[in-house]
């Protein structure tokens, strides 16, 4: 009985490790970057290049009257549009997130972004339909609309990169700290890289994309700005809580947007809005809802264009009613402002008469008491 018993533990304590490191390899296979955010002043331009030079299709598009809550629009308060571009569903591919903003015509580039890195068929003939488009090209990186750059390497060969994205390239003045701030919170992995560049990314993941972190050229911080967009990143429930009450706790000024959970119709989708060491802006989501949510909204529809021109003409239109609203109160305040220098000037003048009819006054009674002063005796 005694070795019956002592063979049962031996084999629940198997049975028991076997459970632990399944749920442990679940949740690594369950952590997967899913897209960045692009800031875009053109989507027509925009989607013709990724679908014609990139080789991607539009894998969903969505149209919103109000600014996001959680400032997935960024920093700017008025109606957005949304486009998920990519080389296959979201839940098996990473992808670009497309914003949009209306009545948005441009954007500052930032430095933190550096490039896309893509593994494409036909990389050299895609970069002459980009030089056909008057794209600038330096050896292997195009610059598309907006300024962003993409790395066109041929794709290698089939079963060891199915996944077109490689990287994507990021300038941090402290590439091994950033590396580790996402190794220590997020629990990716590091690998440093040559001239001081770092590699982050889930090595168990499906998805075999990765941050590559390089230097700044002089050791400053880069700057970072709304055209550097938003990185995401599924990671299961339990994790994302976790990192949620650390930072919490920890570093709540690194927190943009704290928890929230959004009940979808598959789900609840649990996002956190972060900022990481490097300044660049980190969306985390609960991959539960996410996956399933993806596959179900993905249908390959662009945009409404038509439905476009008529939201951008109220967007325009109704800034131009606030710009002439503008105009007009700041001509009235300059007239009203006008209009009581001129009231002053007036009194001004009033005043210097009236002293100037003293003055006479006095000089001509002055001349009256010189020339009697008799009469001056006789009041004294």
């Amino acid at each position: 009985w005694t070795g019956c018993q002592r063979n049962h533990k031996s084999t629940w304590m198997s049975v028991k490790f076997c459970l632990v490191l399944a749920t442990l390899l679940g949740q690594a296979s369950a952590q997967r970057v899913l897209h960045w955010v692009i800031r875009v002043s053109s989507l027509e331009e925009s989607i013709a290049f990724n679908e014609n030079v990139l080789g991607m299709k539009v894998l969903r598009h969505e149209e919103n009257d109000q600014p996001c809550p959680l400032t997935c629009n960024g920093m700017y308060d008025t109606p957005w549009s949304k486009t998920m571009m990519g080389y296959g569903p979201e839940d098996q591919h990473y992808a670009l997130e497309l914003t949009y903003n209306y009545g948005i015509d441009s954007y500052k580039c930032g430095e933190g972004v550096q490039r896309f890195v893509l593994y494409v068929e036909g990389a050299a003939m895609a970069l002459e339909r980009a030089a056909a488009r008057g794209l600038l090209i330096e050896g292997s990186v195009v610059t598309g609309p907006d300024g962003y750059k993409y790395e066109l390497l041929e794709k290698m060969p089939q079963g060891i990169v199915e996944e077109p994205f490689g990287a994507v390239v990021l300038r941090s003045a402290e590439p091994a700290a950033l590396a580790g701030w996402y190794a220590n919170v997020i629990g990716m992995h590091t690998d440093p890289l040559q001239a001081g560049a770092y590699r982050v990314s889930f090595p168990e993941s499906s998805l075999n994309v990765s941050f590559v972190i390089e230097p700044t050229a002089d050791g400053s911080p880069a700057k970072i700005e709304q055209w550097d967009g938003r990185n995401a990143i599924a990671l299961p429930e339990v994790t994302l809580r976790a990192i949620n009450d650390r930072l919490m706790a920890e570093s709540p000024d690194l927190i943009i947007h704290t928890m929230r959970e959004l009940h979808e119709n598959l789900g609840t989708l649990f996002i956190l809005i972060l900022r990481d060491i490097g300044g660049f802006e980190v969306c985390l989501v609960s991959i539960e809802t996410f996956d399933p949510s993806v596959r179900a909204a993905t249908n390959y529809d662009g945009p409404d264009w038509a439905l476009r021109k008529e939201t951008r003409d109220r967007v325009l239109g109704s800034a131009a009613l606030s710009a002439a609203r503008k105009k007009m109160l700041e001509d009235w305040m300059r007239q009203q402002a006008a209009g009581e220098e001129e009231e002053d000037g007036e009194d001004e003048d009033e005043d210097e008469g009236e002293e100037e009819n003293e003055d006479e006054d006095e000089e001509v009674e002055d001349e009256e008491g010189d020339e009697n002063p008799s009469i001056a005796k006789e009041e004294l």
